[in-house]
């Protein structure tokens, strides 16, 4: 198993009901639901939500991928975030006030590069939608679709339209699902292959299905992966270097062997045996032999003793 597998696989156990122990003292998830419901009323009366975002359509088996405890609940992403997204680039739009955004390339997995921002020109209309705040799980849904990560800077950033904004309704659960989305992208459901989420707009983030724990099983969830993660970094470092070993390995060890054989480190010497100095005399007395016959000239026969053998 590689360090992606072995990581996938850490994941898999995290939302699935396997990574960390059930309590059945906690509150159930049924419960945390039911209290997001009710933030969401306050902001339609308060005017800051529609009707209409009360209306939750339900969630088929076939949406269900695997079974989660009894304590867990199947949700999509409008449940638990408010959704927003950033401004599209315009050269000729120039009303409002010059500030930075960020776009897809600014946003990797858990970290974000800010060296080289550009800016553009925003309304103040634009501004709210456009703006993400510390705590805001930014994803990608251009470039490398579903990468995320959350804003974690106390100061405000604005948004290109490449990159969604998930507001979590209530504290406490966007760090959970941000490794949910890590393991969707890992394995595919988002941006890949086969039967997955092949994209990510705004529509099919929003009707995305994640299993949610109880809010206290998410913090065990949440630290038994940041415990473990560094432990498959170091894994996969070291899996590299054997693989790098591995593959100039036996160009070395051909190389060694030759070295420890011509330095006679390779078998063990034998006192009784007979020295070197008795076979080149019976090279000599040979060549003397071939010159005897004509078959070899006095020159190149090197008879005396003492003198080098020059190798053909």
């Amino acid at each position: 198993m590689n360090a992606q597998q072995l990581r996938n696989s850490i994941l898999q156990e995290a939302i699935s009901g396997r990574l960390a122990p059930q309590d059945p003292n906690d509150e159930p998830a049924s419960v945390l639901l039911e209290r997001i419901r009710e933030e969401k009323k306050r902001l339609v009366k308060e005017g800051k939500l529609k009707k209409k975002d009360l209306v939750e359509t339900p969630i088929s088996e076939d949406e269900k991928p695997f079974d989660i405890p009894e304590s867990w609940e199947w949700v999509k992403v409008s449940s638990l975030f408010l959704h927003g997204a950033g401004k599209q680039l315009n050269a000729s739009d120039k009303e409002g006030s010059l500030h930075e955004y960020i776009t897809t390339s600014n946003l990797y997995w858990d970290r974000f590069e800010l060296s080289d921002l550009k800016s553009m020109y925003y309304k103040d209309s634009e501004l709210e939608k456009c703006t993400a705040t510390k705590g805001d799980l930014l994803v990608c849904e251009g470039g490398d679709v579903g990468r995320s990560a959350i804003w974690p800077y106390d100061y405000d950033i604005c948004l290109q339209n490449h990159v969604h904004k998930l507001r979590p309704l209530l504290e406490g659960y966007t760090r959970y699902v941000y490794y949910a989305f890590w393991y969707y992208k890992s394995t595919g459901l988002i941006g890949g292959k086969g039967i997955g989420i092949k994209g990510f707009s705004a529509t099919v983030l929003k009707n995305t299905v994640i299993p949610l724990p109880p809010l206290a099983e998410q913090k065990r969830i949440v630290e038994k992966i940041e415990e473990l993660m560094p432990k498959v970094e170091e894994y996969g470092k070291a899996q590299e270097k054997f693989n790098k070993l591995n593959a100039e390995l036996p160009e070395r060890l051909k190389k060694s062997i030759l070295q420890e054989a011509i330095s006679g480190r390779l078998v063990p010497q034998d006192p009784n045996d007979e020295p070197a100095s008795v076979l080149l005399e019976r090279i000599r007395k040979e060549k003397e032999r071939l010159v005897k016959e004509g078959r070899l000239k006095k020159k190149n026969s090197n008879l005396r003793r003492g003198n080098p053998i020059r190798y053909p």
